[in-house]
């Protein structure tokens, strides 16, 4: 058997034979998306990954190659971790098993001033962001069972990108945690696009994110839009790549008009623009 892999969001590609004796190293920098693509010999079928716990879809991309995305979480330790790359041929299960060595990532501290009650919360509006928190990791641990995304994903607004991704927030002098997603200033009421196809799955009004809209493009991957003036969809709704979703705003915690763009995939938080330039 033989597979090529190539691994586009590194441009490293490797070239094997039959079972490794030696694993492959793969470096990827954390928040970052790893497009891991297999050539096998006709036959395969069913082929995944498994990295820290959690099981990576492989898909078919033609009769003899298959693709995956690996999200390296934004927090996740530097160092290596293995990667398992399991698939049937026949009724005969065949394994490899890889290393993806993180790097820590170059994310720095970002000083912001707000109203102290926006800060240091009272008890009230402490459970409500919360419940809050928790309606959000439901839909997270929810995604649908397949694939609807197609192609390139797109940057959801047309700004100036902050460079936010990662940053430690300091709030009123108070060390707070990573900010997770890339925030992109633009003008109020500028339109915002799905980045790419899937279901919407969360439209509501929160109190650190705003107006927010989650789309699900399926087998664990998710893209967010938060402090919105308003969505243009509802819950259940189905979008096309480029369909509009809602318009920029500044609402929730946010000190003047952007679109924070977040993704998730398969539980690690990732900066959305590794999806723009690992998926082809």
């Amino acid at each position: 058997m033989k597979s090529f892999i190539f691994v586009s969001s590194l441009l490293l590609s490797f070239l094997s034979e039959g079972l490794r004796a030696e694993a492959l190293s793969i470096k990827a920098k954390q928040g970052e998306v790893v497009s891991l693509s297999l050539k096998f010999e006709p036959g395969v079928r069913l082929v995944h990954g498994i990295f820290l716990n959690q099981k990576i879809p492989f898909f078919k991309k033609s009769a003899e190659e298959f693709f995956a995305l690996i999200g390296i979480d934004m927090a996740q330790a530097p160092g290596p971790q293995p990667l398992e790359v399991v698939w049937r041929k026949g009724e005969e299960v065949r394994r490899e098993v890889h290393v993806i060595d993180v790097i820590a990532g170059a994310f720095g501290t970002e000083a912001i001033t707000l109203p102290k009650e926006m800060v240091d919360l009272d008890p009230t509006t402490l459970a409500r962001v919360n419940d809050e928190k928790a309606q959000i990791l439901r839909v997270f641990n929810q995604s649908e069972d397949q694939r609807r995304w197609e192609g390139r994903f797109l940057v959801p607004v047309e700004g100036k990108i902050l460079g936010t991704f990662g940053f430690r927030r300091m709030l009123n002098g108070q060390l707070r945690n990573q900010h997770s997603g890339e925030d992109i200033g633009a003008p109020l009421e500028t339109s915002v696009l799905a980045s790419n196809d899937g279901k919407i799955v969360l439209v509501g009004d929160f109190y650190f994110n705003g107006h927010s809209v989650v789309i699900d493009h399926g087998m664990g991957l998710f893209t967010m839009y938060f402090h919105l003036l308003s969505a243009t969809v509802k819950e259940g709704d189905l979008v096309k790549r480029g369909e509009a979703i809602g318009l920029v705003g500044k609402s929730g915690r946010a000190t003047g008009p952007h679109l924070h763009w977040g993704a998730r995939l398969n539980s690690a938080r990732v900066n959305p623009f590794s999806l723009v330039s690992s998926v082809k």
